[in-house]
């Protein structure tokens, strides 16, 4: 089944509007979009990967609608696929064409749909063979789940997803994490996930935040929901205490019902409504997770939007936003993981360099562990010796750059 043209550009023009409006994940918006004007389930489907594949290749699609006279409006965005059937492949084989007379730079934006100045930020940190590989990985679809063994074993976890339709795959290595054969298979209703026997998790996440495991002591996530993250720490660890900071107070009580779902109600969690770059908790030398707010930019196959609000202003902006969470964080931590979900160095690299220069005295590198799944972070950064980063076409996952400071 494919989509009517004309539905198409009617939807494409909301999404593209809506969008450029207001920050906002395509998933959240496709379902308002569903809802509002009653689109069967089959067709939606279809609608979803065609939205969806239309955002991973926006700046592609821009280029192109320039290139060949369209305005630079939505309404010429729209018309252009519109004379292209809404076909992407169509799409795609004349930015090829085109791209063979480009500079490697413009080449890489154009087949991959990332804006320029993003791709130049990246040239020349990593080769360009691995660049290209990195880009094409995010833009495709990947669902992983990890099997909450505080509710269930791998084996009953596994039963479950098979009866309910899921076609999955083992973790070769990680026995506790499925990857979703069908990145498009609605998994939102499934009963499995409802129970509490698996947890939307992303594989890079999931290796992310193995470094947390620990025996004792007091715990802290300053940037805490939707709470993937601290319940697997809790779950997989035995921290004295946990304290749940976001900023958020609709995301802490999203936070609240999935630890009820994962972990039950547990005395040892505490959800704190604050400002992670303010807050001093009345804890002594905790271990402290800042998962940072940032771009997404390592996260877009899990939301295609991100490629729409990214710009440098963005990024100078979370820059500042991590900066002042790890200063206010120093003050109080003992040991700091400081890890975020971007590929690009203003989120990674030149924050931990700004940190370590100021904080010198008070902040060292811990060790973090090695393993071919986790490799160097950019090397052209003064600290890239004491980060990594864990890369998207690596582990297929994720984008995730790590850093773990002891502080005196």
């Amino acid at each position: 089944m494919s989509i009517n043209p004309e539905k198409a550009k009617f939807y494409t023009n909301i999404l593209l509007n809506s969008l450029l409006e207001k920050k906002m994940s395509f998933d959240r918006l496709f379902s308002l979009i569903v809802r509002k004007y009653g689109v069967n389930p089959r067709e939606a489907r279809q609608l979803y990967k065609l939205l969806y594949k239309i955002l991973i290749y926006y700046h592609t699609i821009r280029f192109l609608a320039s290139y060949h006279g369209f305005t630079r409006r939505v309404s010429g965005f729209v018309d252009y696929l519109y004379s292209r059937g809404f076909s992407i492949d169509t799409v795609l084989g004349e930015a090829r064409d085109l791209s063979s007379s480009l500079s490697p730079i413009l080449k890489l934006s154009i087949m991959y749909g990332y804006p320029s100045w993003f791709i130049r930020d990246l040239y020349g940190l990593i080769p360009p063979v691995e660049l290209e590989e990195m880009l094409r990985s995010l833009n495709e679809r990947k669902r992983w789940l990890r099997v909450n063994t505080w509710k269930a074993t791998i084996e009953e976890a596994l039963e479950c997803l098979e009866k309910s339709g899921v076609r999955i795959r083992v973790h070769s290595e990680f026995k506790d994490m499925v990857y979703v054969e069908d990145p498009f298979h609605k998994i939102g209703g499934n009963l499995c996930i409802k129970k509490g026997l698996v947890i939307p998790q992303d594989i890079s996440s999931y290796i992310a935040t193995r470094l947390l495991i620990f025996s004792q002591g007091d715990f802290v996530d300053a940037c805490s929901a939707p709470g993937v993250k601290t319940i697997q720490v809790v779950s997989q660890s035995a921290p004295s205490r946990v304290l749940a900071i976001d900023i958020s107070l609709d995301r802490l009580y999203t936070m609240r019902r999935l630890l009820e779902t994962y972990i039950g109600r547990t005395p040892r969690v505490l959800l704190v409504n604050a400002d992670a770059s303010i807050i001093q908790p009345n804890f002594t030398k905790p271990i402290v997770l800042i998962d940072a707010p940032c771009s997404n930019s390592g996260a877009i196959y899990s939301d295609p939007a991100v490629k729409i609000h990214l710009s440098k202003k963005t990024l100078r902006r979370l820059s500042i936003v991590q900066k002042r969470i790890l200063e206010n964080t120093i003050r109080y931590s003992g040991l700091l993981y400081y890890m975020t979900c971007s590929i690009h160095p203003a989120e990674g690299e030149e924050v931990l360099d700004y940190i370590m220069e100021k904080y010198k005295d008070r902040v060292e590198a811990r060790f973090v562990f090695e393993s071919h799944y986790v490799g160097r972070a950019y090397s052209k950064y003064k600290f890239s010796s004491i980060a990594r980063r864990i890369h998207p076409q690596v582990v297929n996952g994720q984008g995730f750059f790590l850093a773990i400071l002891e502080v005196g």
